[in-house]
């Protein structure tokens, strides 16, 4: 269906947004992003992007306006559960297409509601403490319901952490409400599976998966783990695929979940995913580069289609050529920024040229200051990496630890953590 000259909105202008507008310029799509920042520094989609203004993705009335105003056909939001809460409101004030239609967002924005969800499917889930329970096994997990990204998420080995974790936790969410589970580190602690869903016209397809490899940097002060990489596929996707992929779609259907890309982030305990955060949004670390790369599924693209359209794309074709058997292994390097002021960065220009990199997403630059010695919102840059040759992976792994530097105003080097390319053997 031809979308050229179609006019999408796109709700959020940080880096990961020039994604979406960089695969509606390849459908033709005339782009435009808003979001509140009046320094475009911090909003580096606006520089991209066919317009941009300086309007919140929350200002639903302003929003309205301006979709009047500018003729827009369609809306898309980017990377968060609160971003696509605001774009639901919107769709329905202009009757534009939404993904989100007929979803229950209720239980799956809101980590306890899904939680019970999951339970009542059959799906194995955490266990979960009331604030109040006095015989409460430690160590726990305590994280706000309504938010992600990490943020207000703390491992707690003791009453006196809990209760200040607690505190935060309800500080960070946006219906001051937190959730205490078990802290789960898997049967392996090295690795925690993700499966990604392709959902279209009331048929969910597992699309892809990968295992997060996770470090803990000895920070200590309740900094979770954090990871390094992503490689794909997930060595329980097999595993996955026999025992569970039937429930995870009846649980979508349950959850009126027709259209749209889900992700569920969880653990393998006792043989069983289970699922620790579920995103019904886009995905943050673009693993569509992989599917895309190797099957043709560009997910941002059918989700670009179905706001302007209705329709995810050819039902048959999706159900034919979104597998999440890849016949090639694929590894993203996430490169974490350390506590200081960026003052140069070198080495990724040279990067791009290797042969196994597809895409490089960097994050920061020159003067972007981190406040935190390791946290998920400091991300340096992802490097996408896909090839039917590991030891041509490992090579570039170590080539790349190598090559790109990050130092701060002292010459010391800024990126912690490493990922053992030696794994991949």
């Amino acid at each position: 269906m031809d979308l050229k000259g179609k006019r999408l909105l796109i709700l959020g202008a940080t880096t990961v947004e020039i994604e979406i507008i960089n695969e509606a310029k390849k459908l033709g799509v005339y782009t435009i992003v808003t979001d509140n920042h009046t320094d475009w520094s911090l909003a580096p989609a606006k520089y991209v992007a066919d317009e941009a203004y300086d309007l919140s993705w929350s200002d639903m009335d302003a929003l309205e306006k301006l979709c009047r105003e500018r003729n827009v056909d369609g809306c898309l939001a980017g990377y968060s559960e609160r971003r696509v809460e605001c774009l639901t409101e919107l769709c329905k004030r202009m009757g534009f297409y939404c993904y989100t239609e007929g979803a229950d967002l209720g239980t799956i924005f809101s980590k306890d509601k899904f939680r019970e969800a999951c339970i009542n499917a059959g799906i194995p889930a955490t266990s979960a403490y009331d604030i109040h329970d006095e015989n409460i096994s430690f160590p726990v997990i305590v994280k706000p319901v309504d938010n992600a990204g990490s943020r207000g998420v703390s491992v707690c080995k003791d009453r006196e952490e809990l209760n200040k974790a607690y505190e935060n936790a309800c500080k960070s969410s946006i219906s001051g409400r937190a959730i205490i589970e078990e802290f789960l580190d898997g049967d392996d602690p090295r690795y925690e599976p993700v499966f990604f869903y392709t959902i279209h016209n009331g048929t969910a397809t597992l699309s892809n998966s990968l295992d997060r490899i996770m470090v803990d940097f000895g920070f200590g002060e309740g900094i979770i783990k954090q990871a390094v990489g992503n490689v794909y596929p997930s060595r329980y996707l097999e595993s996955f695929i026999e025992k569970q992929d039937a429930q995870y779609r009846e649980l979508f259907r349950s959850l009126g979940m027709k259209n749209g890309y889900a992700l569920m982030q969880g653990k393998m305990k006792n043989g069983n995913f289970v699922t620790v955060d579920l995103g019904y949004r886009l995905e943050g670390s673009l693993t569509f580069h992989y599917s895309d790369f190797i099957n043709g599924m560009n997910v941002i693209q059918m989700m670009i289609r179905h706001a302007l359209t209705g329709t995810m794309g050819d039902d048959s074709i999706i159900n034919e050529k979104d597998d999440p058997r890849l016949d090639k292994t694929g590894v993203t390097l996430t490169l974490l920024a350390t506590k200081g002021t960026i003052a140069s960065i070198s080495g990724l220009d040279e990067i791009k040229n290797e042969k196994c990199v597809i895409y490089v997403c960097p994050k920061m630059k020159v003067g972007t200051v981190c406040k935190l010695p390791a946290d998920y919102s400091q991300v340096f840059a992802r490097i996408y990496m896909c090839s039917d040759d590991k030891q041509e992976l490992r090579d570039t792994i170590e080539k790349i630890y190598s090559t790109v530097k990050v130092l701060d105003e002292e010459g010391n080097n800024m990126l912690i953590g490493r990922y053992d390319a030696d794994e991949l053997k």
